[in-house]
């Protein structure tokens, strides 16, 4: 829940508020006159939020696919394995007829998501 203080409260309680900010890790909302006028957060907290708020979007996804990657294989040989071995199927696959043409895939799929 957010702490909201008045701004007489900077003056006259600031060893609270800071305390409450590097306690809570969250941020202390000051009002003035009745309104929203400030936000203070402990320097770690703002910290944090602009590391995070400058990762690009690159960044962001090689995270997330690292941490999915990490999440199923234990290092790139067995990805590199599963891959080849999924390769093979699929040649395998083909030799043996049990494959759909690329307009039949396109058309199946569109039907069953309901793509048009």
């Amino acid at each position: 829940m957010p702490m909201i203080r008045p701004c007489a409260d900077l003056r006259n309680n600031y060893n609270d508020i800071s305390r409450i900010c590097h306690e809570t890790k969250e941020p202390v909302f000051i009002t003035k006159n009745g309104s929203s006028d400030v936000v203070i957060l402990s320097n770690e907290t703002y910290e944090k939020l602009k590391e995070q708020y400058n990762k690009t979007e690159e960044e962001r996804i090689d995270k997330l696919l690292s941490e999915r990657f990490d999440k199923y294989y234990s290092d790139f040989e067995d990805f590199q394995k599963e891959v080849f071995a999924k390769i093979d199927k699929a040649l395998e696959d083909v030799e043996n007829g049990h494959f759909q043409s690329l307009n039949s895939f396109c058309a199946e799929t569109e039907e069953k998501y309901d793509f048009k």
